[in-house]
Parts: C-alpha cells; sequence; structure tokens
C-alpha cells in the first residue's frame, strides 16, 4: 500500500471536522431515522424461522398470516441461498392470546370464574377444557392448561395454514423462539449493565497504560465514533440491536483501541524521526491490519447470509461496520489529535532547553 503521500501536511487539525459532522450523522440515524431497533431478544416476542426448498413471497406471507391471526408488529423478511429459502416472521405478540392471558392472570389473583371463563371463551377456537371441574379449585389449573394447549394449537396452526396457503413443497423445517416481555427486560438490563462495566475498565486501563490526559481521550473518542457508526449502519440495514449484535460492539472496543494504542505508542513512546514520520508508519501498519479484517469479514458476511447462518451474519455484519468507522476516527480524529500534542510537547522541550 502507497502511502508516501504526506496526508498530515500543513493544517492536519483541518481533518477533525469531518468525524465530527460523521458524528452528528451517526446519532441522527439512531435515534431519528430511520432509528436502531431494539430485537426480539431485548423487547420480547415471537421469531419463526421457515427454511424450505422453494421460494415463498413476502407479500403472500403477510396476507396469510393478517387474515387468520391477530399479531402485533408483524416483520416478515425472505432469504435465499445455497441451502434453500428461508422466512423470518417476528411479532411482538399475538393478540387474541395475550389478552386471554391477562384475563386469566387478573381471574386467578381476584378469585374469579367469570374472568376466567371470558378467557377461555376467546380461545376456545384452538382449545377447550377437557374436564368440567365446576366448583373444584381445580377450575383455575385446567384454565392454565387449557390456555396453553390453545397457544400449542396456534402455533401449529399458523405452520399448518403457512404450507398449505402458500403451496410450499418438499422438506419443510420450522424453527421457534420466544421470548417473554420480562426476560427481554432482563436481557436488557443485564446487556446494559454488561456495556457500562467494559466501557468503564477499558477507560481504566487506557489511563493506566499512558498516564497522560489528552492521548488517553483520543482513545476514548475514536472508540465512541466506532460504535456510532456500527449502531448507526445497523439502523440503516435493519439489524437490530440484539444478544448477538452487543457482543460484536465489546468486541469492536477492543479492535478499535487496539489499532489506536499502537498509533499512541508509536508517536508518543517512539522518538527516532517526527511525529508525522511516525504518524505515516503507523498509517501503513494500521491500514494493512483494517482491511485485512475487512476481506474476512467481508467473506464471513458472504457465506453466512448464503448459509442463512443468521447469528454469525450479525456478528460479522456489526464488526464490519464498525471497522468502516474506524478509518477515519483513528486516521482523522486520533492522528491529529496526536500529533497536535505531540508537537506541543515538543515545543515545549525545546523552549525549555
Amino acid at each position: 500500500m502507497n502511502l508516501d503521500f504526506n496526508l498530515y501536511s500543513g493544517n492536519y487539525k483541518r481533518f477533525l471536522i469531518i468525524p465530527a459532522i460523521l458524528f452528528i450523522v451517526f446519532a441522527l440515524m439512531i435515534f431519528v431515522f430511520p432509528g436502531l431497533e431494539q430485537g426480539l431478544d431485548l423487547k420480547g416476542g415471537t421469531l419463526l424461522v421457515i427454511k424450505s426448498e422453494k421460494s415463498v413471497d413476502k407479500a403472500d406471507i403477510e396476507k396469510v398470516l393478517k387474515d387468520n391471526f391477530e399479531l402485533s408488529n408483524l416483520l416478515v423478511s425472505t432469504t435465499a441461498g445455497a441451502t434453500g429459502y428461508g422466512t423470518n416472521i417476528e411479532f411482538t405478540e399475538n393478540k387474541v392470546l395475550s389478552e386471554a392471558d391477562s384475563l386469566l392472570k387478573e381471574a386467578i389473583e381476584s378469585n374469579s370464574r367469570d374472568k376466567a371463563n371470558q378467557a377461555l371463551a376467546l380461545v376456545s377456537d384452538f382449545a377447550v377444557p377437557e374436564k368440567d371441574y365446576g366448583e373444584n379449585n381445580l377450575f383455575f389449573e385446567e384454565a392454565i392448561q387449557t390456555l396453553e394447549r390453545a397457544r400449542e394449537a396456534s402455533n401449529q396452526k399458523m405452520q399448518s395454514l403457512l404450507v398449505e396457503e402458500l403451496g410450499i413443497e418438499g422438506e419443510v423445517a420450522f424453527q421457534r423462539k420466544e421470548i417473554g416481555p420480562a426476560l427481554g427486560k432482563t436481557f436488557w438490563e443485564t446487556a446494559l449493565w454488561v456495556g457500562v462495566t467494559a466501557a468503564v475498565l477499558v477507560i481504566i486501563v487506557i489511563f493506566f497504560f499512558f498516564r497522560e490526559v489528552v492521548p488517553s481521550i483520543a482513545v476514548i473518542l475514536s472508540a465512541v465514533l466506532d460504535i456510532s457508526c456500527a449502531l448507526a449502519l445497523m439502523a440503516l440495514f435493519s439489524i437490530p440491536l440484539s444478544l448477538s449484535s452487543i457482543p460484536a460492539l465489546l468486541m469492536l472496543v477492543g479492535y478499535s483501541v487496539d489499532t489506536d494504542i499502537m498509533l499512541t505508542t508509536r508517536v508518543l513512546k517512539r522518538k527516532e524521526g517526527t511525529a508525522v514520520d511516525r504518524t505515516r508508519e503507523s498509517m501503513k501498519t494500521g491500514l494493512t491490519m483494517t482491511f485485512t479484517t475487512l476481506a474476512a469479514l467481508t467473506a464471513m458476511i458472504v457465506i453466512s447470509f448464503t448459509s442463512q447462518m443468521f447469528v454469525i451474519f450479525e456478528i460479522a455484519a456489526v464488526l464490519l461496520f464498525g471497522l468502516i468507522g474506524d478509518l477515519p476516527s483513528t486516521w482523522l480524529m486520533n492522528a491529529p489529535i496526536l500529533l497536535w500534542y505531540a508537537e506541543k510537547k515538543e515545543k515545549a522541550k525545546k523552549s525549555v532547553v
């Protein structure tokens, strides 16, 4: 890679405008439009994955589901790969089952058989009590079991309708994942705690290693911009924040800090040549590292997408997005800050001498 041109000649501080503008754009993309969504793991809901030998039209799937079920926040996506065709169906809740569940909980708390019967009436198309306990204390236990059978029957009906109405032939594989809202909230709180803890530990290590405020802050700002870029592109490409993408973001922090520490160490710790020369040499090494990793991640994304390995796809995509952001954050923000700081220190030493 030819980097003989002097990127940092003249007023290199002007480069700082670019990452500042990018950060504003990334923030708007994350919080305003298109906005970053939480995944099923964090907000709760149901995910149904269908793998088949025949392609299925997204609009046809939505029509079948809307005509036969009351589903909240229905999202349907389809993929095609070397191993067949995939369909992801995600929704927050089945309104009928959710209403019946709420009524039954109220009935049990208030010992109201009328509310329990209302709940059972809502799901009567899917399941009815197998026994009539009358005034027996087992009445509510049977109602709970009836609701569970109704939930299972609803799931089976959904799968059968999709196969029959869409004419899916050959081998069809279904995979269902359900996360309750309470569990999703717990996952989100845990993820936040882990993320904050990791960030604090990274900051402590950086300050302990350099023991200088300006270089340490520059490294931290670079990591923040990398994460912002990854989150913004996740919002743009509809990749939700989930238990798969959060570890990838933490991995990204490590990689970002790694390249910035390499740059900071060479510019401030070494003495040969000028600060600009040391920065250019660091840039050669850093860009080689980054583009090598980008190539590997691109291959991983292609293979995982065509093979319908969505967890690996999300992790690779998040890392790729973050590494794209690492280019301006390291070489247009961190490097100019370090150059300014190094030159200021050199001038201060000369004035003392």
